[in-house]
């Protein structure tokens, strides 16, 4: 692979950070993954950041490559013309980030942000299980939900950039409070974060559930894959969570069919290692509500690129901005 113009996609999620190098027909390669471990702040995390990516691209040197260009998936809204993280609902602290100017300064290296979800649903269209269609719906579902919109072969930024924020869709009034400033958003009820948060309120509350003693009555050991592993048991209340988080799931997509009428939903992200338990219900209550026809018509899948697609997509999204489209998205 020596002598190969290369591409960073770095995939900052709200629990992980993952940088590679990739090729342009989607290989990657010196893959890194570390905690993002936002509770130390903003500067820490920048700072592992630059140090992550600049150890991947001392590997891809050293093996005689070049770096070409960097790009980025990051939560919440990002102004895309100028690189910023304007707010995000996972790094409650970061507030006008100018991220692409802090790397540029730090690697000089051409930087290129855009939401992770955007990433997410480009690295699926070009190499996952979207490649075969030109309109598409990808959720993530982790430690929020992220949404992004794939139409006619091309992204769907809106008119600031900010568009497919899913997860932020109200699906019940007056419901939970999200960091985002509303209440009752589908992240509040269908990521990984919201079905531990509402296990631990409803064991607070008085009821039972055999998770409890598994964690020693220690409620921050508690994980959405726990959750999921006593469900299967038949643990009730662990079962009624992820019941309710398939019907708000369900709901939420039934939304996006109605909406957009497109030809895939899929759905990625830590919460899918659920999918056999969350599928039915979900899909039970999509028609249920969405419109019969396209209902019927739409593929609603697993994602398959698995921890791969953010760092394929942010590579994707770099390349798009070097003036090289055709390349990642095939008409």
């Amino acid at each position: 692979m020596a002598n190969t113009e290369l591409l960073i996609g770095v995939d900052l999620g709200g629990t992980n950070m993952r940088v590679g190098a990739v090729t342009e027909d989607g290989k990657v390669f010196h893959r890194l993954k570390l905690p993002t471990n936002v509770e130390l702040g903003l500067q820490e995390v920048v700072e592992k950041l630059i140090k992550t990516i600049r150890q991947v691209i001392q590997e891809a040197v050293s093996n005689g490559d070049r770096i070409i260009g960097i790009g980025i998936g990051s939560p919440g809204i990002i102004d895309i013309k100028s690189g910023i993280i304007v707010s995000s609902p996972n790094f409650p602290q970061w507030k006008q980030v100018p991220l692409k100017q802090i790397i540029e300064e730090r690697i000089s290296i051409p930087t290129f942000l855009d939401n992770d979800a955007n990433a997410f649903a480009l690295g699926e269209k070009w190499l996952g299980a979207g490649k075969d269609v030109q309109s598409l719906v990808c959720l993530t579902l982790g430690t929020g939900v992220g949404g992004g919109i794939i139409l006619g072969g091309h992204l769907w930024h809106g008119v600031n950039g900010m568009a497919a924020e899913i997860g932020h869709m109200t699906v019940v009034p007056d419901g939970l409070p999200c960091n985002c400033g509303n209440s009752g958003c589908l992240e509040m009820y269908a990521s990984a974060s919201s079905i531990v948060r509402r296990i631990v309120i409803a064991l607070q509350a008085g009821e039972s559930s055999a998770v409890t003693d598994y964690v020693n009555n220690d409620l921050t050991k508690i994980t959405s894959d726990l959750v999921y592993h006593f469900a299967l048991k038949g643990d009730s209340l662990a079962g009624k969570i992820m019941h309710e988080t398939s019907i708000y799931l369900g709901i939420g997509i039934a939304n996006l069919i109605n909406l957009l009428n497109p030809e895939m939903i899929l759905i990625g992200g830590g919460l899918t290692n659920a999918w056999d338990l969350i599928y039915p219900d979900m899909i039970q209550e999509v028609h249920k509500r969405a419109f019969e026809v396209p209902a019927k018509r739409v593929k609603i899948v697993r994602a398959s690129l698995n921890d791969n697609a953010g760092i394929i997509g942010a590579a994707g999204i770099a390349h798009l901005n070097l003036k090289k489209l055709s390349k990642y998205i095939p008409s």
